[in-house]
């Protein structure tokens, strides 16, 4: 949508053509109007205009004056001169100056709109879509890395997604894996940093670590690998391939490089490093389990030692897998104890912004701790006070107490009552949540009538002045593009519609029941000629304002 700015001493001339280009819904134009040369700057300073139609004689200053002022600049704002038959000497020094053009006082209409519609065409091939498309392009290369990574780290933090569409978002962000194929885990933990200190220089060590790794690595398989904590990493991994043979094969050929990667560190870094190696074949929606369960081996026992070199336990046919006891901390179940932690931003995050899509699929994860026997009376305390604690941050981050206080018990997440069964806590912590979600469809949507009654309450107030759609969005300190989609995404109608359909309205009224002249009702709606305001009368109802007063008008 490109800015046109109509500049003329002359209201009703100003007006006509506001009016003219305001109904050219094809051309997609937002229209600003001054009735002086300064006024036209003031609008310039303010706002970014692509188009600007101006008087050349004009009292202060003249349109020749606006004109080396745009080109000085705003170099690439189009200027189209307004003239009449005596102007033509200072036509050839607008022309001079870069004008794209000039119009005849006395042009039709369509003449008019052909010099708007040519300077578009010029701003078009300026800007050039492929040019538009190559900076996107370039800025998306740029950004891929952050957001392969970013991508990467909502998967190891158990976001599920279907396979159909974890191809679709590989394809889109460019991530070097197969879906379809299982990839492994790799662990890395730097274990000191001796006389390192420095934020700075911790993270060109990491970056160091990280590249020396792929130098080995990135020679037998796609890989990425994320930061996190500082100074741990993983690689995700993904061998060619996916049989039983490829996949023995590539787990000993990391094995032994991890060994080569920890002793090349030591020697060039002066650092030392420890790796826990996933050895099992790694579905995508279980990426989180697995990387918790290593974590967790990477800190206990020997997995805490400087050095260390580990591969977690591959259970044998039959044999249980490795932490999946009732006590441990295993990485078969969904609803682990490691992955408490990670899904309670999660579960936030979804309701703080009312994602009840989001919010119940995750809460289903965590709840098999309260319902499955199996699971240890602790662990499920745990899950008890860390859903209290959340919905309490919650109520207490948007000052909810007293508005949800018959709908919550709050007793409830303060206070655990170990006679209340664990099905029973699962049940209140479902209906809390409905509550809150209940609770913030109502805010938006009540949200969204206020803001229409702003805006109508404001126009209203205003009708009289020269309103806008900057001036109301100036009002409520909105963008003045984004407040036209936002009125006509909740009404259905253009904001313009309304300003129109309330001067029409309100103009009815004043013939009807006052004893105004036309002039002053002109005024009252903010129209600066009665001449204006009575082309504008007619349009909507095929009558000039006296013949409706003489119509309808109180005797």
């Amino acid at each position: 949508m490109y800015r046109l700015l109509i500049v003329d001493d002359l209201p009703i001339i100003t007006d006509g053509l506001v009016e003219l280009f305001e109904k050219q819904a094809d051309m997609a134009l937002e229209v600003y109007k001054a009735y002086s040369g300064i006024e036209a700057l003031e609008l310039l300073g303010r706002h970014r205009i692509d188009i600007v139609m101006t008087d050349i004689l004009m009292p202060g200053m003249d349109g020749i004056e606006l004109l080396r002022q745009i080109r000085a600049s705003w170099p690439g704002c189009k200027v189209i001169m307004l003239t009449s038959h005596s102007d033509f000497k200072y036509v050839q020094d607008a022309m001079s100056l870069g004008g794209l053009g000039y119009i005849l006082k006395t042009e039709d209409d369509d003449t008019i709109l052909q010099a708007v519609r040519k300077a578009c065409e010029a701003l078009d091939k300026e800007h050039g879509a492929r040019q538009l498309i190559d900076k996107a392009q370039e800025h998306m290369r740029m950004a891929l890395p952050a957001l392969q990574q970013e991508y990467l780290w909502f998967l190891l933090q158990g976001k599920k997604v279907g396979q159909a569409v974890l191809r679709e978002h590989f394809a889109h962000i460019q991530l070097p894996f197969d879906a379809e194929l299982p990839v492994m885990l790799l662990i890395c933990r730097v274990d000191d940093w001796n006389e390192v200190t420095t934020a700075p220089d911790k993270a060109l060590l990491v970056y160091a670590v990280q590249n020396i790794a792929e130098e080995f690595l990135g020679e037998s398989m796609q890989l990425i690998s994320i930061v996190y904590e500082q100074s741990r990493m993983v690689w995700i991994l993904q061998p060619p391939g996916g049989e039983a043979d490829s996949w023995e094969r590539s787990v000993s050929y990391v094995n032994g490089l991890m060994e080569m990667i920890q002793s090349r560190c030591e020697q060039l870094l002066k650092l030392s490093i420890s790796f826990v190696l996933g050895s099992q074949p790694v579905d995508w929606n279980e990426l989180a389990d697995r990387f918790h369960a290593l974590k967790f081996l990477l800190v206990r026992g020997i997995g805490g030692q400087r050095g260390s070199l580990l591969t977690d336990h591959r259970p044998e046919s039959g044999e249980q897998a490795q932490g999946n006891s009732e006590d441990g901390g295993g990485y078969s179940g969904g609803a682990s104890n490691y992955q408490l932690q990670a899904k309670l931003p999660m579960l936030m995050n979804s309701l703080e912004n009312g994602n009840e899509a989001e919010y119940y699929p995750l809460y289903a994860e965590l709840t098999v701790i309260f319902t499955d026997e199996q699971v240890s009376p602790l662990r499920k305390l745990e899950l008890y006070h860390a859903l209290s604690f959340l919905f309490l941050s919650f109520v207490n981050k948007y000052n909810l107490e007293r508005e949800l206080a018959g709908e919550i018990d709050w007793g409830k997440l303060a206070h655990f009552d170990a006679e209340v069964s664990w099905s029973e806590w699962n049940d209140f912590f479902l209906q809390a949540a409905d509550r809150i979600m209940r609770w913030t469809r109502n805010e938006q949507e009540q949200s969204t009538r206020d803001i229409v009654g702003k805006i109508h309450a404001f126009i209203e107030r205003h009708v009289a002045t020269n309103l806008s759609l900057v001036q109301i969005a100036d009002f409520l300190d909105l963008n003045p593009s984004y407040l036209s989609r936002l009125y006509k995404q909740i009404t259905g109608n253009a904001l313009s519609d309304y300003i129109v359909e309330f001067r029409d309205r309100k103009a009815k009224e004043l013939l009807k029941k006052s004893n105004l002249k036309v002039y002053a009702i002109a005024a009252e709606l903010g129209y600066n000629s009665s001449h204006a305001f009575i082309r504008f009368f007619k349009k909507q109802n095929r009558i000039t304002p006296q013949e409706y007063r003489d119509q309808w008008g109180t005797p």
